[in-house]
This record gives C-alpha cells, sequence and structure tokens, in this order.
C-alpha cells in the first residue's frame, strides 16, 4: 500500500503544479493579501506591534494566519476541483477499477495537501523572515503540529465536498464559494483582533468562523501558547472524523453523465 500511495502522491504533485489555480490558491495567497494590506493600511503595517501583546508584531500574527488559511485552501478548494474534475474525466472510475485501496487514495490526497501547505508556509515564512526578521520567540513543531489538524480539517471537508455526486460545474461555483465565505468572515486577512474597535459587528462574526477559531489556534502555537479556542479546534477535528466516516459511504468514483 505504501508504494501505492507513493505513486499517486507524485502522480498528485505532477497534476497540481501545473494547475494555476492551485498555485495560486496555496502559494501566491499569502503574498497577494499581505501586499494587499501594506497597499491599503502601510507599508510599515507588518512591522506594527499590537497593543494587547508587546513584543508581538503584525506580520507574527499574519504568517501563522495565511499559513492556516493556505491550509483551508488546499482542502476546501483544491482538492474539491481536483476531485471534481477528476471524475468529470473519469479517471477517478479507472483508479477504482485498478488493484488500488479506497483508502490508499485518500491518504495520498492527504499527504499532497500536506505538502502543499508545508510548501506555502515555508516559503512565506523564508521570505518574511529575511525581510521583516523572525520574532522573537517561535515554536515550528507547535506551529506544524497545528497545521496538521487545519489539513485534516480541510481535506475531510474538501473530500466530502469532492466526493459528493456533484458536477464540475457546481463545484466550481460551491468550493470557491465556501472557502471564500469563510475566509471573508474570519477577517479577510487582517488579523481580526483589528476588527475589534473598528467593526464590532465584524469583530463578533470572525468570533464563530471555524477558520478563524483554527487559524487562533496555529497562531498559539507558533508563539508557544495555547490558544483559548482550543475547545472549539477539539470539535472541528472531532466533526472531521465523523466526515470522514461518511466520505467513505457517499463518495462517488464514477460520477454521472
Amino acid at each position: 500500500m505504501a508504494a501505492t500511495v507513493w505513486t499517486l502522491v507524485r502522480a498528485q504533485l505532477a497534476l497540481l503544479v501545473r494547475t494555476p489555480l492551485a498555485l495560486l490558491a496555496v502559494l501566491a495567497l499569502p503574498f497577494a493579501v499581505l501586499f494587499a494590506l501594506m497597499l491599503f493600511i502601510g507599508f510599515s503595517f507588518p512591522t506594527l506591534e499590537f497593543g494587547a501583546m508587546p513584543g508581538v508584531r503584525v506580520i507574527d500574527r499574519l504568517l501563522p494566519e495565511m499559513a492556516g488559511t493556505v491550509a483551508a485552501a488546499a482542502g476546501i478548494l483544491v482538492l474539491t476541483l481536483h476531485l471534481s474534475e477528476m471524475r468529470d474525466t473519469r479517471l477517478l472510475g479507472r483508479l477504482r477499477r485498478s488493484p488500488m485501496r479506497d483508502g490508499a487514495y485518500m491518504t495520498a490526497q492527504a499527504i499532497v495537501a500536506v505538502v502543499l501547505v508545508a510548501a506555502s508556509t515555508a516559503v512565506f515564512m523564508a521570505v518574511t523572515f529575511i525581510v521583516y526578521g523572525p520574532p522573537r520567540t517561535w515554536h515550528p513543531l507547535s506551529l506544524a503540529a497545528a497545521l496538521l489538524a487545519v489539513t485534516y480539517c480541510s481535506v475531510s471537508a474538501g473530500l466530502l465536498l469532492g466526493g459528493m455526486r456533484m458536477p464540475r460545474a457546481g463545484a466550481k461555483i460551491a468550493a470557491p464559494l465556501c472557502f471564500g465565505l469563510l475566509f471573508l468572515c474570519s477577517g479577510v486577512g487582517v488579523p481580526r483582533e483589528g476588527w475589534e474597535g473598528v467593526a464590532p459587528w465584524f469583530y463578533q462574526v470572525t468570533t464563530v468562523n471555524p477558520l478563524a477559531q483554527l487559524n487562533d489556534f496555529v497562531f498559539g502555537a507558533y508563539i508557544g501558547r495555547l490558544s483559548e479556542t482550543w475547545p472549539a479546534v477539539a470539535g472541528l477535528v472531532a466533526a472531521a472524523v465523523v466526515v470522514n466516516l461518511v466520505t467513505r459511504r457517499v463518495f462517488d468514483w464514477e460520477g454521472t453523465r
């Protein structure tokens, strides 16, 4: 099974690196958000410190937030659209009739998402560290563990959305809409604490947004503290386990015409 999974991972990565949407959603998104914030708020914005968090710069908050957002995009957006494309071209049906097990394919998709998130985070981190310097303290192992939790949740959602009997045209609407709403209602890339004084109603929206809860958890892991959102994150991970069980029953390999 390990050889099959590795073969699938290499094949999926080869396909995705040729897909403009995947590259935009995973590699370009963090830089696009940072550049947009600098244009609208100011080029000194990333170096400012939070009033409630002495020693923590905006870029120190933005980096893990963008890492969590990319993890969500890798599963909800990229994986959903990829699965719908594979089904529409009947490639999923061909794989299903091969000796490959269902679990091997789903495991390969999860590994591909982890690789994409790791590559995006490493590139964004390298650039921001070179430009702004590293934070005073940061915990890479805790960050990696938190990102694995976010990626697991998003891949579970992507497998469910992409595994349903949804035509490719429907997936092209559902996946971007789902991710777009999560991203916009999590703070639009701005650290959500910044909305508390500017738009309190919007800040309240971010407090119930799943992506915002996950991103807070990632930020806490990055600076070495346990986020207050950990119960919500634990609930999301538990929900992802249930979603995986449901996906195994409703996953549509052949598709309909």
